[in-house]
C-alpha cells in the first residue's frame, strides 16, 4: 500500500538520502502506532481501576470505610506489621 505524507523540505532531503529509506519509515511507523496503543491500553485500565474502586469504597462496610486512610503519612510499614505478628504469635 502507498501513502502520501507531506514532510518539511529539510526533513525529506534527509530521509531521501536514507539507504533504506522504506524499512526505515516502516520501523518508524509501526513503533509510534504501538506506543499509541500501549497509552490507550494503559488510559483504558487507568480508567477500569478507577471504576472498580469507586464499585469497592461503595460495597465497604461503614467502619472500614471509616478507617481507610488512618495510617496515611505514618511510618509504618510492612516489617512493623510483620515484628508485630511474631512478637503476638511466638
Amino acid at each position: 500500500m502507498q501513502v502520501a505524507i507531506e514532510l518539511p523540505d529539510d526533513l525529506g532531503k534527509q530521509l531521501l538520502e536514507m539507504p533504506d529509506m522504506q524499512l526505515l519509515v516502516q520501523k518508524a511507523v509501526q513503533k509510534m502506532l504501538l506506543e499509541e496503543q500501549r497509552k490507550r491500553t494503559a488510559h483504558n485500565l487507568l480508567v477500569e481501576r478507577r471504576q472498580l474502586l469507586q464499585q469497592t469504597n461503595n460495597e465497604i462496610l461503614p467502619i472500614t470505610r471509616s478507617l481507610v486512610g488512618i495510617l496515611k503519612g505514618s511510618n509504618v510499614d510492612v516489617s512493623d506489621y510483620k515484628k508485630h505478628l511474631e512478637e503476638k504469635y511466638l
